[in-house]
This record gives C-alpha cells, structure tokens and sequence, in this order.
C-alpha cells in the first residue's frame, strides 16, 4: 500500500499585498481570486561549446509572475484595493507593492533567543509590479498581474490572524532551520 503525504490544496498558499508602509504593513490577503498559478518563467542561456556535439541550454534566472483574477464583491478589501489602482492607473514606483507570499504547507517550530517556541511558515517577501490588465463585468472579475520582481525568502508568524515578516533564511536538508536576519 502506497501512503501519499498531505495534499497541497489552493488554500494553502496565500499571497498578502501591503496597502501599508515598509515600517507600518497593512497586509490585505488575496482572497476572492478564482485563480493561483505561479508561473516562474525559467530564463534561460544556450551554449554552444566546441567540446559538445549538441548545445547546452542553461538556466540562468526566473522571472515569476503570479496573475490573480479578483472577482469584484464590493467591500471586499482585495477588490477594493485592486479598484483603486484601477481606477489611479498608477505608473512607475507608485504601481509597485511588496507582496508576502506565505506557504502554510511549510510549517516549522522556532525557538527565538530568550523566548518561547513559536509557529512560523516559510514565506517570500517580494517587490511586485502589480499590473492591472483589464475589468471583466460580464465575469465580475478585475485581472491583475503580479510580476514578481525582487524575492527576500523569510519565515512568516501569524499574529492575531495578520502575518508578521521575519527576515532570514531557512536551511537544512527539509528546510527545517530556520536563521533570522542580524
């Protein structure tokens, strides 16, 4: 008999926009998106070597972008957000956001210097370019990319239901060690 692990549904991994400041973050989840496919586009480089036969293509960076499809319940944080840059048409520095992509899939136990043991998840903090792409209101839904530009890993604690960002880096062979930032 094969025992397969637990399944990694679409609730599992849930991107937060900061409608905030960098010091004050005002994390506002993602949550009336129909869709969640992180595309991390491989850049890639070919090389022709005199010693190979065949050309050797190499992967050279990512250029991950994450569209959502915000369907428009007016009230609604994620829509009302997504709105207003809509309706704004911001450009430049003004249409980007840091975006904290957390993976509650990828829970861990840490324990700070001098305090208790804490939950923390793995996590992306990322500079994002939100590019707004059109309003569908025959299909309710304003459509939105998310290009993921500058990506810090960090581990993620939940605090009163709002996500905490701490920098830092996991490692080990699982990940299961987690390093905070100095």
């Amino acid at each position: 008999m094969v025992v397969l692990g637990d399944l990694v549904n679409k609730t599992k991994i849930v991107p937060f926009i900061n409608k905030g400041t960098e010091s004050v973050p005002e994390w506002v989840q993602i949550k009336k998106s129909t869709s969640f496919n992180l595309s991390m586009n491989p850049i890639t480089k070919t090389y022709s070597f005199i010693s190979e036969e065949n050309e050797i293509e190499e992967v050279t960076g990512y250029k991950p972008a994450l569209p959502q499809e915000i369907i428009m319940f007016k009230g609604e944080p994620d829509y009302e957000m997504v709105f207003d840059m809509l309706y704004h048409r911001p450009t430049g520095a003004q249409a980007h956001r840091p975006v904290l992509i957390v993976f509650y899939q990828e829970e861990r136990k840490y324990t700070p210097s001098g305090e208790d043991e804490k939950t923390i998840f793995m996590g992306w903090l990322v500079d994002a370019l939100v590019k707004v792409n059109n309003m569908d209101t025959e299909n309710e839904h304003i459509a939105v990319d998310l290009s993921l530009n500058h990506i810090d890993e960090c581990a993620v604690e939940i605090v009163a239901g709002k996500p905490t960002m701490i920098k830092g880096k996991f490692s080990g062979a699982k990940n299961e060690t987690f390093t905070p930032d100095d």
